[in-house]
Formats: structure tokens, C-alpha cells, sequence
């Protein structure tokens, strides 16, 4: 006989098993509490325990008066690097040279990988960088989303996985600085450089401009923090 704590972990690895055997997407609702009660053969109480301990996991998201959904990153953690506890002066220059390491192969191999369908998705997100360094509005999280696309684009999970947690943390070290260390009229000319590479399968280029991308946000973060 299990105690509750310990039933409540095993209905929530039997959620688990059925989000995977089910093969639910990121989005997907999951049976209501009644459901999932007599699928589970299971007290209402001890689902309830068991959905709470999954989104704790960030596994599943609770939508007050909709329902209860596979989360957008199932399994990753909000700030799991614990980025907002760094306090450290260079912590955005540390971002960047993170980024020179990974990135460019990461653009390397979406140009070899990239469907017709993510051209799409990374032409969109470009254009919505475009749109609003045009309006003269913060375009971090366009940015963000243009890099995540590029990432989705490798068709590798765990570089899917890894990506957002660098551009939480990329967010979060924008928050500490005053000014976006990047222009905005060289983040398009950068951005659209990296798309018409990838989307011409020219790895190479897509690797070296993704490099010279970051390199000026590295130089121009540098040049700030000596000044400051």
C-alpha cells in the first residue's frame, strides 16, 4: 500500500507515461480531472496532488477554467542556469561568448537541415525584428524568437531545449544592462544575412555570419561596460 506522497508520484509518472505513449505535443490538453480519475482508477485527490507535482516540473500547465496542457518546454525549468541570482557585471559579456561557441554551428547545421516550412517560420521571425526596430520598440523578444526558429530548424530536441534556456538567460542579462548593445539597423543587416544563408543551404556562410552577429553584440556589450 503506498502513502499518498508516494501515490501521488506514481500517478504523476503514469501522466507522464501517458503524454509520451499518447504522444502529446507541447499545447495538447490533457483528459479533465473526472477523466483522468477513472482512466487512472484514482482518487480526484490524488490526481490533484499528482497534476501539481508535474507542473512543478514545468511538465504540465494549469489554464484556470480551461483545463490542464502539456507545457511549451515539457520538463525544462524556468531560469535552471539561476541566472537571476548572478550578480555579476559581466554577466552579458559571459552570454555572449557562450553564444560564439554554440550558435554558429547551430546556424551551420540548419542550413543543412532546414525544411521549406522553417525557411517559413525564421522569414517570419525575421520580419517581426524587422517590424519592430522600424517602430522604434524593443525588439528583444523578436529576436529571441528569430534564434529560437533557427535552433527548431536543426530538427535536434536537445538543441531545441537548450537554445531557450540561452535566450531566458539573454533576456534576463538585457534586464540588467540600460541599452541593447546591438543597433538596430546592424541587427537586420545581420539577421538577413543569416536567413538568405540558410535558406540557400550555404552552411558555411550561415556559420560565419551568425559568428560576426554575436562578435559585434560582444564588442559593443565590451565597449559599455568600459565606459561604465
Amino acid at each position: 500500500m503506498y502513502d499518498k506522497g508516494i501515490l501521488s508520484e506514481k500517478i504523476a509518472d503514469d501522466i507522464r507515461k501517458m503524454i509520451l505513449e499518447k504522444e502529446l505535443q507541447p499545447g495538447d490538453k490533457l483528459p479533465n480531472e473526472i477523466e483522468l480519475t477513472d482512466m487512472l482508477n484514482i482518487g480526484r485527490s490524488t490526481v490533484r496532488e499528482a497534476i501539481k507535482i508535474l507542473v512543478s516540473t514545468n511538465i504540465l500547465e494549469v489554464k484556470r477554467g480551461k483545463g490542464t496542457y502539456v507545457s511549451e518546454n515539457p520538463g525544462v525549468l524556468k531560469d535552471p542556469l539561476g541566472i537571476t541570482f548572478m550578480e555579476d557585471s559581466n554577466l552579458l559579456l559571459h552570454f555572449f561568448e557562450m553564444r560564439i561557441i554554440i550558435e554558429p554551428q547551430i546556424a551551420e547545421l540548419a542550413a543543412i537541415r532546414a525544411t521549406e516550412k522553417d525557411i517559413m517560420k525564421i522569414k517570419k521571425a525575421y520580419e517581426q525584428v524587422e517590424l519592430a526596430i522600424k517602430n522604434n520598440t524593443d525588439h528583444t523578444s523578436s529576436d529571441i524568437d528569430f534564434h529560437n526558429a533557427i535552433a527548431k530548424s536543426t530538427h535536434n530536441p536537445i538543441i531545441n531545449r537548450i537554445v531557450p534556456i540561452i535566450n531566458d538567460g539573454i533576456k534576463g542579462g538585457y534586464a540588467k544592462t540600460k541599452d541593447i548593445p546591438e543597433s538596430g539597423e546592424v541587427v537586420l543587416i545581420h539577421h538577413k544575412k543569416i536567413f538568405q544563408a540558410i535558406k540557400n543551404k550555404k552552411q558555411d556562410l550561415a556559420k560565419q555570419y551568425m559568428k560576426e552577429h554575436i562578435l559585434y553584440g560582444f564588442n559593443e556589450t565590451k565597449k559599455i561596460n568600459i565606459n561604465n
